[in-house]
């Protein structure tokens, strides 16, 4: 009897072990899943060198990350500054005092002569290690959160296998000293397929999506059609970042117009824009809640140096924040 009555307690005991740790676990969930669904939605903001007189410092208090471009790399793995890049670097770290929360990275490359010496370096295992560190160094140096590596475009196989060991050998380097690194990748079939084979070696994914694709005629097209195709390769929402123009473009001609332009132009005088194309204030928020619905990480653009003052009530990066934030 007192065998089966000490069973019998044995039995409750672990019973109520076994409820206990469920319980835990289902809050561990719980938890995970609020960490998850208050993940902050990202602002980033790119900052091109030409127009870094436009620059207001208050624009930290609306972006999570700037992105400073550009630095371009040589074949052997030397960066190739521009006369501004330092004076510029170092006043974006000096106004960026009060907004630690906000990353500033450095973007590399971008449209032809400024990619043009990366298929080289990426090749060459001295070079490409020259390169990373070289610029982990110049991250350090100048207190930059980290790097943007805007290869347009590592198309054949060859120039993709190269870059994957890029940033492989960026990513381990980028860890040891606690650096941000992300891609700027365009939005073209083949390009988002090699976004997913870049994932995990980067924090993050930004996808240009204002990039011209023929066929496309308008912005909105073009985001629509990226992302359907975020949804077919199934790119990690978690470090998706999809880009919005801050510019216009001539549907006829390609021909661009900055933001600022285009506002200043309707002011004073009149204005034809029938064909011309570009994202409005409204079209810019409802954007920006569409890819915050589908729970990509953020939303960035082209460039911060387009926009109106912040000031002002067509200002495009302050219609973003406040539906974003």
């Amino acid at each position: 009897m007192h065998d089966k009555i000490k069973l019998a307690i044995s039995d409750k005991k672990f019973i109520w072990v076994f409820l206990w740790i469920g319980f835990l676990f289902f809050i561990y969930l719980v938890l995970q899943g609020k960490a998850h669904a208050t993940e902050p939605f990202k602002i980033v903001a790119y900052q091109k060198f030409n127009t870094m007189h436009k620059f207001e410092p208050k624009a930290y208090g609306y972006v999570d990350q700037l992105i400073y471009k550009l630095i371009r790399v040589k074949a052997n793995g030397e960066l190739d500054l521009l006369p501004s890049t330092l004076t510029d670097v170092k006043r974006l770290v000096r106004d960026k005092q009060g907004y630690n929360q906000v990353k500033l990275l450095i973007g590399i490359g971008g449209a032809k002569k400024n990619s043009e010496h990366f298929s080289v370096m990426a090749a060459n295992p001295v070079a490409r290690s020259h390169f990373v560190r070289n610029i982990t160094d110049f991250c350090q140096k100048y207190q930059l959160d980290g790097v943007d590596i805007d290869w347009e475009y590592p198309e054949s196989h060859l120039d993709q296998e190269n870059a994957l060991l890029l940033f492989q050998q960026l990513q381990q380097a980028f860890n040891q000293k606690g650096l941000f690194l992300t891609a700027a990748i365009t939005y073209t079939p083949e390009q988002v397929q090699f976004a997913k084979q870049v994932e995990p070696y980067v924090d993050q994914i930004n996808l240009m999506v204002y990039e011209p694709i023929k066929g496309l005629t308008t912005f909105q097209q073009q985001i629509d059609f990226a992302v359907t195709l975020i949804g077919k390769e199934a790119l990690s929402n978690e470090k998706l970042v999809v880009g919005l123009p801050f510019y216009g473009k001539n549907i006829s001609t390609g021909n661009t117009m900055a933001y600022n332009k285009i506002m200043k132009a309707k002011k004073v005088a009149p204005f034809d824009s029938n064909n011309l194309n570009y994202m409005s204030v409204d079209e810019v928020k409802k954007n920006t809640l569409m890819m915050k619905d589908k729970g990509y990480s953020g939303v960035m653009f082209w460039e911060l140096g387009f926009d109106t003052p912040l000031n002002s009530t067509t200002s495009l990066l302050r219609s973003i924040n406040s539906v974003a934030k």
